[in-house]
């Protein structure tokens, strides 16, 4: 089941946030505990959250997102930061899912676009996110 994150979620997602960074950066960036605490409650201080995909209590993964607004397009932007399934859980579609119910909580909440901040692959593609050059 895929909800929103609470407060012993989210200090779960903390406890592994570190592992999750370095996997996201491929290994470049070895942060500490407590800047990646830091960054975390900063996104969620401005609006950002977790959607949680647990089943019978337990967590198998994360997805932060955060809308922001374009004011060139007059629209919002739905951003999807970060997305993390446990290793025990990987291989059985749950990054799809938690992509699938980002994208729909962003459509629900106005969000026409949605952009990531996570490295491209096929995958992606395969779920319509195109490469737009900056």
């Amino acid at each position: 089941m895929i909800t929103k994150a609470n407060e012993n979620d989210l200090e779960e997602i903390i406890s592994n946030a570190v592992d999750a960074v370095q996997e996201a950066t491929a290994y470049t960036f070895k942060p500490f505990q407590r800047q990646v605490e830091y960054i975390i409650r900063t996104t969620l201080d401005r609006g950002g959250y977790y959607l949680i995909l647990k089943e019978k209590s337990c967590l198998k993964g994360w997805i932060l997102i955060d809308i922001s607004r374009d004011y060139f397009k007059k629209q919002n932007i739905g951003f999807i930061y970060e997305v993390y399934v446990l290793p025990k859980y990987r291989g059985k579609g749950y990054s799809k899912e938690l992509i699938k119910a980002a994208i729909d909580e962003l459509s629900m909440r106005g969000c026409n676009e949605v952009e990531r901040n996570i490295r491209s692959t096929n995958f992606y593609k395969e779920l319509g996110f195109v490469h737009h050059q900056r």
